[in-house]
């Protein structure tokens, strides 16, 4: 069953990371960069600060919470796991299109993938009555996630399960912070 999983999923990666065009190479490249996902951060961060109306110290350090607590476990799981990235398989190297350069971390799960779905669900859940800002921050998950097979660093199990993993830590960031809040609030005078 293993074996049939990894098979399907080396295929899947070869069939996605072979629909490629040169014109989009550098702008997956941007989304792929921690550049990219830092300004992502940065962006989210200053927007539940300066457009919360109540609670924008809190939600911003729970909000920053989770994304960290995301980083560090899938990077633990990684150093785990050590599966190698697709870039590293040397049968491909002329069969693949891998435009970011060779590194020695490993490929389960994508960090990536999870952190940008933390940030965005945490984020979509925090704004959920301004629904555009949640749908741009999905959006953009989306891409990140999906450049990470582009630029042929992740399999698709790889950001699939980093894609579950950041959803459940964003929901789980949330709901300590409405926990948060509902404590503070119920003290109050």
């Amino acid at each position: 069953m293993l074996s049939k999983l990894i098979e399907w999923d080396r295929e899947l990666f070869l069939f996605l990371n072979g629909k490629h065009t040169d014109w989009l190479d550098p702008i997956m490249l941007i989304f792929s960069s921690y550049i990219g996902w830092v300004v992502g951060c940065i962006i989210m961060t200053a927007l539940i600060y300066f457009r919360a109306k109540v609670w924008k110290k809190t939600g911003v350090f729970f909000f920053l919470l989770s994304t960290g607590i995301s980083a560090l476990l899938t990077n633990i799981i990684k150093l785990i796991i050590e599966r190698p990235r697709p870039i590293h398989n040397e049968t491909w190297v002329d069969t693949i299109h891998a435009i970011e350069k060779h590194s020695d971390s490993f490929s389960f799960f994508s960090s990536h993938s999870a952190t940008t779905f933390t940030m965005a669900v945490f984020f979509a859940l925090f704004f959920r009555k301004e629904k555009i800002y949640g749908f741009l921050a999905i959006l953009w998950a989306a891409v990140v996630a999906y450049s990470r097979i582009y630029v042929a660093k992740h399999y698709p199990f790889d950001v699939m399960v980093g894609i579950l993993f950041g959803i459940m830590i964003g929901i789980l960031g949330y709901k300590l912070f409405q926990n948060f809040k509902r404590k503070k609030e119920l003290l109050r005078p």
